[in-house]
């Protein structure tokens, strides 16, 4: 189990990452070229490791469940060419999620445990190929909760804070806006290259004024207020359109509690890359902090 504090681990930052659509996998976009740079960054910081929280993994009742599979079936990814993805190591660390679960038990959670079968998605295959196209470090993924909670998730986080200390990185894996009935399916359907990137699009008001309202709550709402304000957003007139189901902006909630200690005020949300996916699908990427304990790397 990595030690709880060394003076010479740096501490990590957090991370929120759309993952987009499958095809993100195998397509070039500002949000890929910024995780190469992150990830170039975090290797050469010495990252101890990596875990994701998931929208792809909903767990019922109050139960969390974290992977500890070393080699994780892989699902949902039969639209990018088995060639991009087959050979990818993912190097799983049950000691990583034995830590994990360790965590959420210590902050009171009831039922908490391993999945020896959790299998891996876009939704963490795709930011670890382009963060760590040699494989990634080791890691393990969280399942959020399909009561959908938003005080449970952030409790969730909050449990989660100690990792940084450990030079542990957490990444959300959602997207900003994610309405797969109200994307641009007809210019994806007849381009012939299946190309997500639709060039020229006019994106729709309520996706455009939802991701301004992220946008604006992240990067001016720090420490505990930044979960209070995200919660807000839940009201918002345009999330039920933004969100038709909750599982992809649940992750950001998750990453709100991890940033919410007091020693996090004044720390805000930076917003790295912007995609958009099938015309309304906003997959943006934001990180908080940087490398603490060490000069600053580029990202």
């Amino acid at each position: 189990m990595p030690p709880q504090s060394v003076n010479s681990i740096p501490k990590a930052p957090v991370v929120f990452a759309s993952h987009g659509t499958p095809l993100t996998f195998c397509t070039e976009s500002q949000s890929t070229d910024w995780w190469q740079k992150f990830g170039k960054s975090a290797m050469g910081n010495g990252v101890k490791g990596v875990v994701y929280i998931c929208s792809h993994w909903q767990e019922l009742d109050g139960r969390i469940r974290v992977g500890t599979r070393k080699n994780p079936e892989v699902l949902q990814m039969d639209i990018v060419p088995r060639k991009y993805w087959e050979n990818y190591p993912i190097n799983v660390s049950p000691e990583l999620g034995r830590l994990v679960v360790s965590l959420l038990n210590d902050a009171g959670f009831p039922d908490v445990d391993e999945d020896p079968d959790a299998a891996w998605h876009d939704d963490t295959l795709t930011p670890s190929r382009w963060m760590f196209p040699e494989g990634t470090p080791p890691t393990t993924s969280v399942s959020i909760n399909a009561r959908y909670d938003p005080v449970f998730h952030v409790k969730v986080g909050k449990a989660l804070q100690p990792l940084r200390d450990m030079g542990i990185i957490v990444i959300g894996s959602g997207s900003i806006v994610h309405n797969l009935f109200r994307a641009a399916w007809l210019p994806f359907l007849l381009g012939g290259a299946r190309k997500t990137i639709i060039s020229g699009y006019k994106k729709e008001k309520w996706a455009l004024e939802f991701e301004r309202a992220v946008r604006d709550t992240i990067e001016n709402n720090s420490g505990p207020r930044l979960a209070g304000t995200l919660i807000r957003l839940i009201e918002h007139p345009y999330y039920k359109l933004a969100h038709p189901s909750n599982d992809h902006f649940y992750p950001l909630l998750v990453i709100a509690g991890i940033v919410s200690d007091q020693n996090s005020e004044g720390t805000y949300g930076k917003k790295m890359a912007e995609t958009w996916d099938m015309g309304n699908v906003c997959s943006s990427q934001y990180l908080w902090g940087d490398w603490i304990g060490q000069p600053k790397s580029e990202t």
